[in-house]
């Protein structure tokens, strides 16, 4: 089947990052050192994340000690333009810059919608904004001349200063406060659009949000904003199912490309389970909710499948008939309190053998 477009016409896809510990090896490229000095070896994945038709369609590794995640998804965006369809690319905080900014506005078929900060550390014509809601259009001023800056920084109210020696960063800061990257003129005009809602009670820590896009007021207006960037919602489930429901940490190998290779088998594995999936059987009601494949027990059912070595099509249909015969309820509006740890490596001893 035709992969799922929004309005018929929008490839909807997230980008995001994620961090895999692998077996310590010295001889690894992607070794770690945190903070207590205790090395260990952690590779950063980078994923383009299809929504609506729960696939992954790209991914970029690095080191997680030299990770660049804006660099990883301008590669990816490039990549991805050049399927000549229009998407919509959903980023977190992390990934708001000048540079990632102006290339999507410049990436032909790109609409992007872009999380960003709305007080200490935003862009200052957002962390000026009074406490209510907006949408509105913004022209930034960006240069790389330390001397115009200087010049004409009283003069003009929205003029930026990237990428420039001189430019100092408190170290306390986040390397996300910075720009490293500039790949236009010495002086451009940065637009985008700046949505601002309310999504918590009033006196809430993260009361208010902020969204950057290129996305037309008429056809996407502040509500359905709203809805479109919950979306995002869906990588960070999909990371979660990769990791545990796949054993997508559990690695049987210590060098680096061989744990590169398992890890795009778990993602082949996990677009194979999806595509298998969404052709077993569509959401149905019954009683209260509707219902789906529970994508756990989807993934037993293929490792059982793998194991028995018949790949003719009757049991092919045997393997989508035993996945319809779990099902989950779908709770829409349901959140929690993320409980964020710090996970170890698990060691060859404790390994799952799938």
């Amino acid at each position: 089947d035709a992969l799922q477009l929004l309005d018929d016409r929008y490839l909807v896809v997230a980008l995001d990052g994620s961090d895999f510990d692998q077996p310590f090896n010295p001889k690894s490229e992607n070794i770690f050192q945190g903070k207590d000095g205790r090395r260990s070896c952690q590779i950063h994945v980078n994923a383009l994340y299809d929504f609506l038709n729960k696939l992954y369609l790209d991914l970029v590794f690095q080191p997680r000690q030299k990770m660049n995640e804006r660099d990883a998804a301008l590669a990816m965006l490039k990549n991805l333009a050049q399927r000549e369809k229009d998407f919509i690319v959903l980023m977190d905080r992390g990934y708001s810059s000048f540079n990632l900014i102006e290339n999507c506005n410049r990436l032909k078929h790109c609409h992007y919608v872009i999380r960003t900060k709305a007080g200490y550390g935003a862009i200052k014509e957002i962390a000026g904004m009074s406490e209510q809601e907006y949408d509105i259009d913004l022209s930034c001023r960006v240069t790389s001349s330390h001397h115009y800056y200087v010049t004409h920084k009283d003069r003009e109210k929205f003029l930026h200063l990237i990428l420039h020696k001189k430019h100092h960063y408190k170290a306390i800061r986040s390397k996300n406060t910075k720009d490293w990257r500039w790949d236009f003129e010495g002086l451009c005009n940065v637009k985008f659009r700046v949505c601002k809602f309310r999504i918590n009670p009033p006196g809430s820590a993260d009361e208010w949000e902020v969204l950057i896009t290129n996305l037309d007021r008429d056809e996407f207006p502040l509500a359905r904003m709203k809805e479109i960037y919950h979306l995002r919602w869906g990588i960070e489930t999909s990371f979660r199912e990769l990791k545990y429901d796949l054993s997508g940490v559990q690695f049987h190998s210590k060098k680096d490309q061989f744990v590169y290779m398992e890890i795009y088998a778990h993602f082949a594995m996990y677009n194979a389970v999806s595509l298998s999936a969404a052709s077993s059987s569509k959401p149905y009601s019954q009683g209260k909710y509707q219902y789906r494949i529970d994508f756990k027990m989807a993934c037993c059912v293929w490792r059982r499948y793998f194991g028995i070595s018949d790949n003719s099509d009757k049991a092919f249909t045997q393997l989508l008939l035993d996945m319809a015969f779990y099902l989950t309820p779908i709770r829409p509006g349901r959140k929690d309190k993320r409980n964020l740890r710090a996970k170890l490596v698990i060691g060859f001893p404790y390994r799952l053998a799938a």
